[in-house]
């Protein structure tokens, strides 16, 4: 009885080794491959963070990483719904496509990160609308990049904006 408890121990230590083995493979797989196609970004990401044989200037930076905002509410307020209109009013085949959308989600990420700390703003009518419409578009953005928004989705979407830009005018 207890050699038939001695083998079965010997090959648990046998299966536990091989497991670990195995997991630690597994384990450098998974980050190989994570590191190789992390290394491909596209076009505007590899532009944003690329150098050019004379290098950027400081403000150059300053407004790739802003994309394009100043600081003007109304005016970025204007500004982002200008470019998202773009964005989601593109056609299916059109040739910048990849570009204009991660230009749009580059102001939806400025936009919001300039405005969602300002309490001044964050209360106004037209920000809560501007808000629901771009976690929209950016939760769409985030779960496919390569398909047209729907146009249930971009109905609203251009509702939204037109709420907004009223809200805007009336100093709301």
């Amino acid at each position: 009885m207890k050699a038939k408890y001695e083998s079965l121990h010997e090959r648990l230590e046998v299966l536990q080794v091989s497991l670990k083995s195995l997991f630690r493979f597994a384990i450098a797989l998974i980050l190989v491959t994570s590191i190789v196609i992390g290394s491909f970004t596209s076009g505007a990401e590899a532009a944003l963070f690329s150098r050019k044989s004379d290098g950027l200037s400081t403000k150059e930076i300053q407004t790739l990483v802003n994309a394009g905002l100043t600081g003007d509410y109304i005016a970025d307020t204007t500004d982002t719904i200008k470019t998202l209109r773009e964005a989601i009013n593109l056609p299916e085949n059109a040739e910048n496509r990849a570009a204009v959308k991660t230009a749009a989600r580059y102001k939806i990420n400025a936009y919001v990160s300039r405005y969602r700390a300002d309490h001044d703003k964050g209360g106004l009518y037209s920000y809560t609308t501007m808000s629901t419409a771009l976690n929209t578009l950016a939760g769409y953005y985030n779960g496919s990049m390569k398909r047209a928004v729907p146009a249930k989705t971009r109905d609203r979407l251009l509702q939204e904006f037109d709420r907004a830009e009223t809200a805007l005018a009336q100093g709301r």
